[in-house]
């Protein structure tokens, strides 16, 4: 019996410094319950595996409160205006804007950069859809994209890149879950996009994702490509 309290105390402790989740209104509710009725902090901390310090702090407040998170602050959101105007201009190019915000003082690196500029991007792309109605003849072009989502798997959240191939004339999707965005995520959902139609189009339209091309000179695109590949504008058609 004394080795089973001995354990609790140990968890009890382990939960608190590493911040576990917080206490449910029912918990709370039960701790200010026995102190209520006289039960030691100590007591209740060693039968509820509940660290003291948390006991102690429900009971000067009284009662649960839920936890009000504030507003997180981004490194990058001193250079939002900035980032808002300069992307578009330089194609939407990660490490253009990196080198540039660093030279405005930024000390962050290329991930936080491509993170912030990504909603924007999206967000300019989708209002071109919305207003702009562009087909081709069947079977010739396909558009591929990826987007994101943040999924509850067990007890962790983790993030989830969706492979998106919209065919151009029908706008029929295809869309395939994967761990990342590398090339050999983009080549397997090619595959499975072209098993699921049945054929493979003439064209593939893309934005400039890193496993298509090598970035920009000159302001021109750099292929990643064979030299039966064709680069336009900001995307890569291949054909």
């Amino acid at each position: 019996m004394n080795e089973i309290k001995g354990f609790v105390g140990s968890l009890a402790a382990s939960r608190d410094a590493q911040e576990g989740p917080m206490l449910q209104e029912d918990r709370v509710r039960e701790i200010l319950s026995r102190l209520e009725r006289g039960e030691g902090v100590k007591s209740i901390a060693r039968t509820l595996g509940v660290d003291r310090k948390t006991i102690k702090r429900w009971r000067r407040l009284g009662g649960w409160q839920p936890r009000v998170r504030g507003a997180r602050r981004r490194g990058l959101d001193a250079f939002g205006a900035f980032l808002e105007k300069r992307s578009p201009e330089v194609g939407w190019n990660g490490a253009v804007l990196l080198r540039e915000v660093q030279g405005l003082g930024f000390a962050g690196g290329y991930l936080q950069v491509q993170r912030f500029v990504r909603p924007l991007r999206d967000a300019k792309r989708w209002a071109a859809v919305a207003t702009v109605c562009f087909e081709t003849e069947p079977g010739r072009q396909a558009q591929v994209d990826y987007g994101q989502l943040r999924v509850w798997i067990a007890e962790q959240v983790e993030r989830v890149h969706l492979f998106v191939f919209t065919l151009g004339y029908s706008l029929r999707l295809f869309v395939h879950a994967s761990r990342d965005e590398r090339l050999a995520s983009l080549l397997g959902g090619h595959e499975q996009a072209f098993r699921h139609f049945g054929g493979v189009p003439l064209e593939g339209l893309y934005d400039n994702p890193r496993t298509v091309t090598l970035g920009r000179e000159a302001g021109r695109v750099r292929p990643l490509l064979s030299r039966s590949a064709r680069v336009s504008g900001g995307c890569g058609n291949l054909s």
